[in-house]
C-alpha cells in the first residue's frame, strides 16, 4: 500500500498489490493548500481499513506570487511543508501498525540557502510564514525545504523504534518537471537547460 503525494497541490495514489502480482490503483484528490482537504483525505483513507507501508510527500509549489491559504498562512510553505507535516501527524498511528514502513519525504538542496534563526540564534517563526513586504518566493521555498529536512530526522527519531524509517531526498537537478511555471524567470533558464535534462516520459 503506498501513497504518493504529487502534483502543484496534490493526488494521493493507492497502490493494492493483492495477489499474483496484479495491482489495483486508485487516485484520491488532496489539496495541501487545505488543512480541512488534508484531514477528509486521511479520515477517508483511514476509513478503508488498509495498510500503509510507503509515503512518498513529493509535492511542491515553486516561484509564486505572495498570497494566503484558506487557513491564512502563506501558501508557498503550507504546501511544500506544512500540509505534508499535517497529513504525516493524521497518519502516524497507520504506518506504525502496518510496520515495516517507510516515509520518504522530497526535500532540495536549495535548503542550504537560506535560515530559520534569527540574530540571536533563536528561531524566527516569522521567516516561515512572512508578511507580504517580507516574501520572496525562492526564499519561501528554501525555508519549506529546510522544514522537510528537519521534519524527516525528527519523524525518523520518534518512529524509527516503531519500523517506520524516514528518509529525506533530493530529486536531482537533471529531471525535468513543470515546477517552474509559477516564475517566467526559472521557466525561461528551465528551458535552456531543456535539452540536457531527463523526461518524467522515459523514467521507468
Amino acid at each position: 500500500m503506498a501513497i504518493s503525494s504529487g502534483g502543484p497541490r496534490a493526488a494521493g495514489v493507492f497502490v493494492l498489490s493483492p495477489v499474483q502480482h496484479k495491482a489495483r490503483v486508485e487516485a484520491m484528490l488532496l489539496d495541501l493548500a487545505s488543512l480541512r482537504s488534508v484531514r477528509e483525505f486521511a479520515e477517508e483513507f483511514k476509513a478503508k481499513k488498509l495498510p500503509l507501508h510507503i509515503l512518498v510527500c513529493n509535492a511542491a509549489v515553486f516561484g509564486q506570487s505572495w498570497r494566503l491559504t484558506e487557513d491564512g498562512l502563506e501558501s508557498t510553505f503550507q504546501v511544500c511543508h506544512l500540509g505534508h507535516f499535517y497529513l504525516l501527524q493524521l497518519l502516524q498511528d497507520t504506518l506504525k501498525r502496518s510496520a515495516p514502513a517507510r516515509v520518504v519525504v522530497v526535500s532540495s538542496e536549495s535548503h542550504r540557502f537560506t535560515e530559520l534563526l534569527d540574530s540571536s540564534g533563536k528561531l524566527d517563526l516569522g521567516l516561515i510564514s512572512p508578511a507580504q513586504k517580507e516574501y520572496w518566493s525562492m526564499l519561501a521555498y528554501n525555508r519549506a525545504k529546510l522544514c522537510n529536512l528537519l521534519f524527516s530526522a525528527e519523524l525518523h527519531r520518534r518512529l524509527s523504534p516503531h519500523g517506520v524509517t524516514c528518509n529525506a531526498v533530493h530529486p536531482g537537478n537533471m529531471m525535468y518537471t513543470s515546477i517552474h511555471r509559477g516564475w517566467w524567470l526559472m521557466t525561461l533558464l528551465f528551458t535552456l537547460a531543456r535539452p540536457f535534462t531527463k523526461s518524467m516520459v522515459g523514467v521507468r
